[in-house]
């Protein structure tokens, strides 16, 4: 930032306002002095794993330099909503109250941040509750000047990472775009854990799963945020956690009889169980993930919802160790080509929608048989239609 270069200290005057449960410090400065006394801390669930913000996306910080960039249009004026930071170590800023004549008025405060020069990249003092993307460019490069247009701010001095957290998501989670991994996995971290089995069971199940060294999604699971440490250490993670989410979902949406279990840990055992026979059955798929589409978002969700299936079938007879689930994944492992170059009428390839994922995981279940080696489904659906003296659709 060689057009900013120099800068130790910045100085900010600003009123104290009321905003719902806190007390802050609101006023209008230049973008690029709020850039330079605040810092991202970008959440990476390896080397990060307790930060903030989601990954930058350079398009949408670049997008919103340009917006402020752009020559002023009379006709369609532009607006930035508050750029919320939080003063994290109290020793960067130093607040003084301005002696004001007259009585009624808010109070004002001079906001100095000293040594700027000494900031490490790696310590955040001051965090970006919300407008890193705005923020990001702001300070100037080798090819963007320095944004001096004023906007609105909201400093908050001396709240934890929890409670930023708690604003982070208030802020987010009814605006559009934001990835919902992230998100979901902010969420979680505020809620104590009986609330959040009450309020959000599927995520919290997800969330064991991918934490759980006995799972199989230990670790291949990108959780939101920055891919950085990931790709630093070599670890591909094609699953999102908002699919694993989504997917654990259906399983208790379509599964009866896991309800019936009043103990989310035995809930969440039987899943997991659920989870090593995938990986055992479908263990070529598992292992090369890239070439088959199991464990792409299509592939989570149907197998999730066949796992609702199966289930239902191992817990009345209480068969339900990983064997039990394996035997009957075997018996539809063969209906359908999960390679994603397959082609013909078992390949999967080119389905997508919530349709296709019903499609798909009826034709796995239409698969199973009972002990008897009748196959369940289509016995039932033989005895309802020669009750009703009906032929099958597209039967002769």
């Amino acid at each position: 930032m060689p057009e900013l270069s120099g800068i130790t200290e910045i100085e900010l005057v600003a009123e104290e306002s009321k905003n719902l449960d806190t007390t802050c410090f609101r006023g209008s400065a230049p973008l690029a002095h709020l850039a330079l006394i605040s810092q991202a801390d970008i959440f990476d669930q390896v080397s990060n794993p307790n930060g903030l913000q989601r990954d930058l996306s350079p398009k949408h910080a670049s997008d919103a330099y340009e917006y402020v960039h752009r020559p002023k249009n009379q006709q369609f004026p532009r607006a930035f909503p508050e750029i919320v930071l939080n003063v994290r170590d109290r020793k960067a800023v130093q607040v003084e109250e301005i002696q004001v004549d007259g009585n009624g008025g808010p109070r004002r405060f001079r906001l100095r941040f000293s040594n700027l020069d000494q900031v490490k990249p790696d310590k955040v003092m001051v965090s970006r509750v919300d407008g890193n993307h705005r923020l990001f460019y702001a300070s100037g490069d080798e090819r963007r000047e320095p944004l001096t247009s004023y906007v609105p701010f909201q400093l908050h001095v001396g709240l934890t990472q929890d409670q930023e957290r708690s604003l982070f998501v208030d802020i987010n989670s009814n605006q559009k775009g934001l990835n919902s991994s992230h998100l979901s996995v902010m969420q979680s971290r505020l809620s104590p854990e009986e609330q959040e089995i009450r309020d959000h069971l599927d995520r919290w199940i997800a969330k064991k799963l991918v934490e759980d060294p006995m799972s199989p999604w230990n670790g291949i699971v990108h959780m939101g945020g920055s891919k950085k440490g990931a790709r630093a250490q070599g670890l591909v993670r094609l699953v999102n956690f908002a699919s694993l989410e989504a997917g654990t979902s259906r399983l208790l949406a379509k599964s009866q009889y896991i309800h019936d279990l009043t103990d989310p840990n035995a809930q969440y055992i039987l899943i997991r169980n659920y989870w090593n026979a995938v990986k055992q059955v479908f263990s070529q798929e598992w292992t090369n993930s890239k070439e088959y589409l199991v464990l792409r978002n299509m592939g989570v969700l149907v197998l999730s919802t066949l796992g609702g299936t199966i289930l239902d079938r191992c817990i009345p007879p209480r068969t339900v160790a990983t064997t039990n689930m394996a035997a009957y994944l075997s018996k539809c492992y063969n209906r359908f080509n999960w390679h994603k170059d397959a082609s013909g009428d078992r390949a999967v390839t080119a389905m997508s929608g919530n349709r296709a994922v019903l499609i798909l995981a009826g034709e796995l279940a239409a698969e199973l048989q009972d002990e008897s080696g009748n196959n369940i489904v289509q016995s039932l659906q033989a005895e309802l239609l020669a009750a009703e003296g009906t032929s099958a659709v597209g039967a002769p």
